[in-house]
């Protein structure tokens, strides 16, 4: 088959979560043989561009950026140009028309449940594109149990068309022993000697504020870093406290340091009230960190019975698991040891496995040309030139 993959949301210095799941999907298909040949689309200045690429796989430009209104008229483009069998759209981002079979990952529906925390632009473009794309794909994979459960309670899907494919912890991630790289990587980002940590952007179902007004009224006297935006609101609640000189806020962790960061760290806190996996407690499991997340979504079911769980909505039960994450010995021996087991459940390895033979049921069941009128006719369509410039090997 001829798959096309879209990877525009990869770009020089922001890997969240949907990137670093592409990137390890591509990694993973760039490692192994393959008798299909994969097109991965691009922005000019991704940082895929200056990787080596085997014989198939293919990087194609694109001028359209992720989440933009130009992409529902130049992916079809693209798709029909390169004589596309199957189109992964591996985030919600998908044209409405697409001139082949098309599979989605959808990570979580935050942005359905949680509408009111998205501009206006964003809830449109949720349902009025997102919706339908949804719709129309052969296939839909999510990253836990608890994603699947919304994506069919939410847009009433067959449950048999949605298929779980855990997200998976690197190699790199493990307890990082080497003093003099820790001290390195501290030295990079200004760590303290000790502190809690809280890797999370600032929206508003992170809770980082109820995290923030936990910290300060409880008896931890560790600082605490949260390595997101500084954010006068989250330094007006310390100040009330008057703990402002305990938080700090730290640069943007670049992946290769995080272990190191991991590790070095007393505690790894996740409150997020909706996640639908929930990535960074896991990694910090994985270098045997104790956690602390919320009782919510999908956390339970990702870091099983290996971490301190919170009410996320009550700071007081917050304020106490900081406090028995930080000073119950016995317990972070514990969650040390069976975090490092438990961790190296996920691979990435499994979930490109199951990806594949996704793609390949698609293979096993073509989609009809007679389906949708609207489709069939785009599907049609001559030879188009690659506005975006030519194709990259």
């Amino acid at each position: 088959m001829r798959i096309a993959i879209d990877a525009r949301m990869i770009k020089q210095g922001s890997m969240h979560g949907i990137a670093r799941y592409v990137f390890q999907l591509l990694n993973g298909l760039k490692n192994g043989p393959s008798r299909h040949q994969f097109f991965i689309f691009v922005n000019r200045g991704s940082p895929l561009l200056n990787e080596e690429w085997p014989a198939h796989m293919q990087l194609v430009t694109s001028q359209a950026p992720w989440i933009s209104l130009s992409e529902q008229r130049e992916l079809p483009k693209l798709l029909s140009q390169l004589r596309i069998d199957l189109f992964h759209a591996p985030s919600f981002v998908a044209p409405i028309f697409v001139p082949c079979s098309m599979v989605m990952t959808i990570h979580d529906l935050n942005h359905m449940v949680l509408p009111q925390f998205y501009t206006l632009f964003h809830q449109m473009y949720y349902q009025l594109v997102v919706r339908r794309s949804i719709k129309r794909s052969r296939f839909i994979l999510t990253v836990s149990k608890f994603s699947k459960k919304e994506i069919v309670r939410t847009l009433n899907l067959d449950p048999s068309k949605i298929f779980v494919t855990y997200n998976g912890v690197s190699e790199d991630y493990r307890p990082i022993m080497d003093r003099e790289y820790l001290e390195y990587v501290r030295d990079i980002y200004g760590l303290p000697e000790r502190f809690i940590l809280c890797v999370s952007n600032n929206k508003p179902h992170k809770n980082v504020h109820q995290l923030v007004r936990a910290y300060c009224y409880s008896n931890v006297d560790v600082p605490l870093v949260l390595a997101s935006p500084t954010d006068a609101n989250l330094i007006k609640i310390a100040e009330n406290y008057g703990k402002k000189h305990q938080i700090y806020f730290s640069k943007f962790i670049e992946e290769c340091h995080l272990p190191a960061v991991y590790s070095l760290t007393d505690l790894f806190v996740y409150p997020s009230t909706y996640e639908g996996f929930g990535l960074p407690p896991l990694e910090a499991l994985a270098c045997g960190t104790p956690v602390v997340v919320a009782r919510s979504s999908s956390l339970p079911e990702v870091v099983g019975d290996n971490a301190i769980f919170a009410n996320p909505f009550d700071y007081k039960a917050i304020a106490s698991a900081l406090e028995q994450g930080v000073y119950d010995r016995g317990l972070r021996d514990v969650l040390h040891q069976k975090g490092l087991v438990h961790s190296r459940r996920f691979s990435w390895d499994q979930m490109i496995e199951k990806t594949l033979k996704v793609y390949e049921l698609c293979e096993r069941q073509p989609l009809s040309e007679s389906s949708d009128p609207a489709l069939a006719a785009l599907a049609s369509t001559g030879p188009l030139r690659n506005e975006s410039g030519r194709e990259r090997g």
